[in-house]
């Protein structure tokens, strides 16, 4: 059973490396796919061009047989929406895929394309994050779709749920690794080291 990871990894960072790996292990899953957004529609436009965000990943995913990349919204361009990645892979595996969320992200949840779709074809993984507590998505789901968080923390793949993983507190972002560039400070130990050294070679988010 596998996990889709979705984002703008711009750029990805060992936060999210060490989580993947957390849920993973959690769920004993086979295989978390991460899967870049060319653009997603809630966020602003990507600082760094997709194909340094691929490499970046790449850089980052070599050293853990569990995790892959599919580039597949990357390729179909446009605004990137949840509900056609997650129904390319309900067809391909003929279960329903499970969805690596945070907190943050979920809580927007009815304002993605088609809620109620992505609730009837995948199960979400839910990643705590901040001040953001099982109980505040509870009450999310309650008020906004009639829905309540799973109480199980094994997935069935063949129904759906939405799971929430209480996760370990990894105070790091994107957005402060660019602001960081930016600003000629260190990145060192936020991301890989290839990754920084991708960076800088290649002067990305220098403004």
């Amino acid at each position: 059973m596998l996990a889709l990871y979705g984002g703008s990894f711009d750029p990805i960072h060992i936060g999210h490396l060490r989580i993947a790996e957390d849920i993973r292990e959690f769920y004993s899953l086979s295989k978390i796919i991460f899967i870049p957004a060319y653009h997603s529609p809630l966020k602003p436009e990507c600082r760094a061009p997709e194909k340094d965000r691929i490499e970046m990943l790449k850089l980052s995913l070599k050293y853990n047989g569990y995790f892959d990349l599919d580039d597949l919204e990357i390729k179909r361009k446009g605004k990137s929406y949840t509900i056609d990645t997650i129904m390319v892979y309900k067809n391909k595996l003929g279960y329903y895929p499970s969805f690596i969320v945070g907190t943050d992200a979920f809580l927007t949840l009815d304002r993605w394309k088609d809620p109620e779709k992505l609730l009837k074809n995948c199960n979400f993984i839910v990643v705590g994050r901040g001040k953001d507590t099982k109980d505040k998505v509870n009450n999310f789901l309650k008020n906004k779709f009639s829905r309540k968080l799973s109480k199980k923390n094994i997935i069935e793949p063949q129904k759906t749920g939405i799971y929430f993983f209480d996760s370990r507190r990894i105070d790091i972002s994107s957005t402060e690794i660019r602001q960081r560039v930016k600003e000629k400070r260190s990145i060192k130990y936020l991301v890989l080291p290839e990754v920084e050294e991708y960076i800088l070679e290649k002067r990305l988010y220098r403004g």
